[in-house]
């Protein structure tokens, strides 16, 4: 079998079926999970190139003699199509054979732009209460404000460092597989995958719905289940766009970040004016009734660190930034800067005209308090916050989807999640599967509920790649990293997430321990998926199969690089 280096695995050639072994990973790409005859969909060489039939690349040995050819061939005769005429003149060339890859299209303007859409997402317009309720006083709940956003951006410096340093798509997962092996690595995407992509999204396009609906309902809350219905809709169509109009999507986004500054700006300037008209009464005695249970103030931290949360996001498309040495660490740091002083000084203009009791009975916090300013612009309010919440969604999709296509990509799991469109270059199989998870975490599940399994997984992930990145200093202290944090930056983040985890275990042993057993139950599933092999062979042909029909209907296939 003839094998060629292409980026960071090695892919198996045209004359043969074999399993393509990882370059950086202690993972094959094709192990028993994955079916073994399928990498490309292959197309029928008929008078008209339309005309599609499927073979597995079993067969592509004979492809010069029965006419039937691959994916590669195929668009090199694309080329003549207008319609592809454009896209196959960013495909780049190795040995004369066009590679199918995803565009390095983002600079640093659109990496800001997406860090600070999907930072915090829309948990200042939603969340308040939940810190408030746990820390137990303004004082101590905008102290825990200050200390999440610390929390995250020092995170979010180990997350840059290792970004650079390994610029694979994937993030955390890719970190953690390097340094530790597939294991250790399969829980990390496992548990993004469960406990935080699909209910993020849920949460987010439930929140975009809530402030779509509820200005009809001025004097009551929204139905739950009209606000569902929107949600899902939202989510289907923010779907659909990032897998057919990447290219404007990434555009667009820049504007419903801006939406987000907006909103939050209209909400700290009548802030600023409510405290210059004397509207102070709720700071008179900032820190009295605060929580002294220890457990109570961790998992209110535990609550801001996802209320910060999102921006993980970014490090799963390296493989999409143009200069990612350059442009990740710098995103960091305007992201958080802008982010953590926009959070604390909104939750002030809150407590300006709303008391903690009011904080703590409202659902959607940002429309009460602008009702309370000048009800007329409610409904602009509405507008904007919703705005946010699907520029967030918007961001995470283009995000999370990446994660499991790094995951097939090195056979953890179906090859199929690491195809993407031809045509559109996305990877639309990991986009629907992450869709088809998120609505039923929307229409099953309590969103706010989601919110102590969100902290969790990422209270574990944060001390996951701090020891990840301690431990590849201390091995590694030669490897190129065009970005270094400062080493206290990881000591504090491991003391720091360690306390937080122990704490919110303490405070909710039941809820904890269900986040954590749905975690570990990844361990049999990555023995099922990726260590028991051969598995049998009906099992094989039909997983094989359907991954054909699914090419040929959906016209994907498998990368080149």
């Amino acid at each position: 079998m003839n094998r060629r280096k292409t980026g960071n695995v090695f892919s198996t050639d045209k004359s043969g079926d074999n399993p393509v072994q990882g370059v950086g990973f202690y993972a094959r790409e094709n192990p028993a999970f994955s079916p073994d005859a399928i990498t490309d969909i292959e197309f029928a060489k008929t008078g008209d190139d339309d005309a599609v039939s499927g073979s597995s690349t079993k067969s592509a040995s004979d492809s010069n003699s029965s006419g039937v050819y691959s994916i590669d061939d195929n668009q090199k005769n694309s080329n003549k199509n207008k319609s592809t005429t454009k896209d196959n003149k960013d495909e780049k060339k190795d040995g004369g054979t066009p590679k199918v890859a995803m565009k390095r299209s983002l600079t640093l303007f659109h990496c800001v732009a997406i860090m600070v859409a999907v930072t915090g997402h829309s948990s200042v317009f939603i969340s308040p209460s939940n810190i408030l309720r746990s820390a137990g006083s303004v004082g101590a709940s905008l102290v825990v404000w200050l200390i999440g956003g610390l929390i995250n951006m020092m995170l979010a410096l180990c997350f840059a460092e290792l970004g650079t340093m390994l610029p694979h798509a994937g993030g955390p997962y890719a970190y953690v597989m390097h340094t530790f092996g597939p294991l250790p690595g399969f829980l990390i995407m496992w548990g993004y995958v469960v406990l935080v992509a699909g209910p993020f999204w849920a949460f987010l396009a439930y929140t975009a719905a809530l402030y779509i609906v509820q200005p009809v309902y001025p004097d009551c809350e929204a139905p739950d289940s009209a606000v569902k219905l929107l949600a899902g809709w939202i989510m289907i169509t923010m779907v659909i766009l990032n897998c057919v109009y990447m290219k404007y999507v990434i555009k667009v986004q820049s504007l419903l970040a801006s939406t987000k500054i907006i909103a939050l700006a209209i909400i700290v300037v009548a802030g600023i004016i409510q405290l210059a008209k004397g509207e102070t009464e709720n700071f008179q005695n900032l820190f009295e009734g605060t929580s002294k249970e220890p457990g109570e103030f961790g998992l209110a931290i535990l609550y801001s660190v996802f209320s910060y949360g999102g921006w993980q996001v970014m490090t799963s498309m390296m493989e999409e930034v143009k200069q990612p040495g350059r442009d990740l660490p710098r995103s960091v740091y305007i992201t958080f800067i802008v982010v953590i002083i926009k959070y604390i000084m909104t939750n002030v203009a809150y407590f300006t005209l709303l008391s903690p009791s009011e904080v703590l009975g409202s659902q959607a916090v940002a429309l009460l308090f602008i009702r309370r300013v000048y009800s007329p612009i409610s409904a602009v309010i509405s507008a904007l916050v919703a705005t946010t919440s699907i520029g967030a969604l918007n961001a995470s999709i283009m995000g999370h989807s990446r994660l499991l296509f790094a995951g097939s990509r090195v056979g953890h799991m179906p090859v199929i999640l690491g195809m993407i469109s031809h045509k559109y270059l996305t990877p639309w199989p990991s986009i629907l599967v992450l869709l088809t998870w998120g609505l039923v975490m929307l229409y099953t599940g309590g969103v706010v509920d989601m919110m102590d399994f969100i902290g969790l997984y990422s209270t574990i992930m944060g001390i996951a790649v701090v020891i990840s990145l301690l431990y590849l200093r201390y091995r590694k202290p030669d490897e190129n990293r065009p970005y270094q944090t400062m080493t206290f930056v990881p000591l504090v983040m491991l003391v720091v997430n360690i306390a937080v985890l122990v704490l919110a275990i303490y405070q909710k042993p039941q809820k904890m321990g269900i986040g954590l057993g749905i975690l570990f139950a990844g361990i049999p599933l990555f023995w099922f998926g990726v260590l028991w092999e051969p598995k049998p062979k009906c099992f094989r042909e039909f997983i094989g199969g359907w991954t054909v029909v699914a090419q040929k209907m959906f016209m994907i296939g498998k990368t080149t690089s």
